[in-house]
């Protein structure tokens, strides 16, 4: 589909539309002056009376006040739409870029697995392959299958909850423990530098909550910062923090960091900044939006703060506890 107006000619568009409008009433305004100054001329020409003179000039100026107020109104009414559209285009083309950058992530992260499954079973059926190097295959084929089921289910989701929302299944369970089987989760990802994790345990920490679907979300941000991280050492740090009946899991990273206006859209579908055909790292750009999702679905919140580029980031997931949590506050 071709492209109608790129933001750029939107704001083009805009700016010379407010122009003619504007130019349209100060000529009007002019315009109605002039013509109650002519009507005083005329007045004063056919020997009118002074009273009746300033009777007329007072009602020009009154009428010519009420029709510039007026034309002021609608003025601002139609500044007011103009920018409204220019903001929904710009809108849509945000949407329409990120959406290419999706499929583009898609089609590498549907290919990658696939590709590297099709050298595998190659290699399997060579009679030149010995025995205990298939053995040794199994479980990347195994891996690649697991990729590929993560994807598809991110991408089954992300439609789920934007017609229906997520399903939970709530339970009371305890948060700790959730946290460590993520981390169980992040420690069997491939990583091509060492993790160090800097988790200080609490008092069990009980909410009412999907397990399954909590444990994704935490593991989202966690694939995060393991994925966006260039240091030598990829270091993390969990805290959490259990205020009255709220509790506060904070996931810190060394990672790259982001800008105010990263920070604004990481949480949005489909984001991941930058251009695609430049990425080097792998994602769909759902999992963060997947995460957000559930948080909300559980009437929590989840946020992220990063002082710039290169320093860092902090998310932050706040959910509501057990009423039994409240005499003994952690963290």
């Amino acid at each position: 589909m071709k492209r109608i107006l790129t933001p750029r000619a939107a704001l083009v568009l805009f700016i010379v539309l407010a122009v003619v409008i504007l130019a349209q009433a100060v000529w009007w305004i002019v315009f109605m002056a002039q013509m109650v100054d002519e009507k005083v001329e005329i007045a004063v020409e056919l020997g009118a009376a002074p009273d009746y003179v300033e009777q007329l000039h007072d009602q020009e100026v009154g009428r010519q006040i009420m029709l510039g107020m007026e034309g002021i109104f609608f003025l601002v009414l139609i500044l007011l739409g103009a920018w409204l559209i220019y903001r929904a285009l710009v809108k849509a083309e945000e949407l329409k870029f990120h959406q290419q950058n999706f499929l583009m992530a898609v089609t590498h992260e549907l290919k990658t697995p696939l590709a590297s499954m099709k050298i595998y079973l190659d290699s399997m059926k060579s009679d030149k392959i010995a025995a205990a190097r298939k053995v040794e295959i199994v479980p990347r084929m195994e891996d690649d299958v697991l990729r590929l089921e993560k994807l598809v289910e991110n991408i089954l989701d992300a439609g789920r909850f934007e017609r229906s929302g997520y399903q939970l299944s709530r339970q009371k369970l305890d948060l700790c423990t959730l946290v460590d089987k993520a981390l169980d989760d992040l420690a069997r990802l491939p990583s091509k530098v060492p993790v160090e994790v800097e988790w200080s345990e609490t008092e069990p920490t009980e909410i009412n909550g999907d397990p399954v679907a909590l444990r994704r979300a935490i593991n989202a941000i966690l694939e995060n910062s393991l994925r966006y991280n260039e240091q030598d050492l990829v270091r993390l740090c969990i805290i959490l923090n259990v205020e009255r009946n709220r509790c506060r899991l904070n996931i810190s990273d060394n990672g790259i960091g982001l800008s105010k206006k990263e920070s604004c859209q990481v949480f949005n579908r489909f984001y991941r900044a930058g251009q695609e055909l430049s990425r080097s790292r792998p994602g769909s750009g759902l999992g963060l939006f997947l995460a957000r999702e559930i948080i909300r679905a559980h009437d929590g919140d989840i946020n992220v703060k990063s002082d710039g580029p290169g320093q860092g980031s902090t998310f932050t997931i706040i959910l509501k506890t057990e009423l039994n949590n409240e005499a003994n506050p952690a963290g």
